[in-house]
C-alpha cells in the first residue's frame, strides 16, 4: 500500500496528496520552494498527518488567523523562495448604506469565473470587504470584479495592516470539564450530545485544523470554530464551583 492509499479516504483526498507529493519532488529537483492553491482546514489536517511530508510542508494564509491557507513546499534546506503568492484586496461599495456579506463577496468571485481554491479568507465590515487571493488570479480579479451583490464597487490592492480588527463578544461559560465537546456545547448553545455529534462529523476546527476528538483537552488561547455556528477564543479558567464545575472566560467572534 502506498502512502496515498494509507491516508486518503476518497478520490479528492488522493488527488490532493498526489499534487503535494508532486510539488515536493519538483522542489527537491529544482532547489526552490513551491506553493499550492488555498486549502480548507480539513485539507490542511490531512496533509499534516502524512508522515512522509514531515519537515517539507508548512501553511500560510496571509495573516495570523487565516483559516484557508496555502501549503508551502520546500524539500531542500537552501532552496530559493519566490515568496508567498498571495494578494490582499479591499473592495468598497460605492453606496455608503450598503452592507456587504461574506456570501456576497464569494458569490461575486465565483460568478466571475474564479475557482474557490484561488480565494483565501474573506473579511467584511459594513460596506467594505477584504479578501486574500492567489497571485495567479489577482490581475483577472482586479479587472473583472466590478460589483458585489446589487452594489457597484471599487477594488484596490491593500496592505495587511488595513484589515479590520475582529469584533468579539465577551462571554462566561460554566463547564463540567475542558473537553472539546463540553466547551462547544456551552459556547455554541448546543446539548453536549449534539456538540459531540458535530465534532465527530469533522465540522469543528481547533486552531485552524479539523479536530474530531470529542475529549480533546482545551487550554487558554485555543481558537475553536464550528461550521455554521461561529468561532470562539478560549480565555482563562476563573474559578470552580463547589460541585467541581469550571468557570471559563471566552471571546466569541461576531
Amino acid at each position: 500500500m502506498n502512502f496515498e492509499e494509507k491516508y486518503a479516504s476518497n478520490s479528492e483526498e488522493k488527488i490532493l496528496i498526489r499534487k503535494i507529493d508532486d510539488l515536493i519532488k519538483r522542489s527537491e529537483k529544482n532547489y526552490t520552494a513551491l506553493y499550492s492553491h488555498f486549502l480548507t482546514p480539513a485539507e490542511q489536517t490531512l496533509l499534516i498527518r502524512i508522515e512522509e511530508f514531515y519537515g517539507q510542508i508548512s501553511f500560510d494564509g496571509g495573516y495570523d488567523e487565516a483559516e484557508r491557507r496555502i501549503c508551502r513546499v520546500c524539500a531542500q534546506d537552501y532552496a530559493e523562495d519566490p515568496g508567498l503568492p498571495v494578494e490582499l484586496f479591499q473592495i468598497k461599495a460605492t453606496s455608503a448604506s450598503a452592507e456587504i456579506s461574506h456570501r456576497d463577496v464569494l458569490g461575486a468571485l465565483m460568478g466571475s469565473g474564479i475557482k474557490r481554491e484561488m480565494i483565501g479568507d474573506i473579511l467584511t465590515d459594513n460596506n467594505n470587504a477584504w479578501f486574500f487571493c492567489h497571485r495567479i488570479a489577482s490581475d483577472y480579479i482586479e479587472i473583472n470584479l466590478t460589483s458585489v451583490g446589487k452594489y457597484r464597487i471599487e477594488i484596490n490592492r491593500s496592505e495587511l495592516y488595513e484589515i479590520p480588527e475582529s469584533k468579539m463578544e465577551h462571554i462566561s461559560i460554566n463547564v463540567s470539564s475542558m473537553r472539546l465537546d463540553s466547551i462547544c456545547s456551552e459556547c455554541f448553545g448546543l446539548s453536549r450530545t449534539k456538540a459531540a455529534e458535530i465534532i465527530r462529523k469533522g465540522m469543528v476546527s481547533l486552531n485552524w485544523l479539523v479536530c474530531d476528538n470529542v475529549s480533546k483537552e482545551i487550554v487558554e488561547g485555543d481558537k475553536i470554530s464550528m461550521r455554521g455556528k461561529g468561532k470562539v477564543r478560549i480565555g482563562p479558567i476563573k474559578g470552580m464551583s463547589k460541585k467541581g464545575r469550571l468557570f471559563v472566560e471566552a471571546d466569541k467572534y461576531i
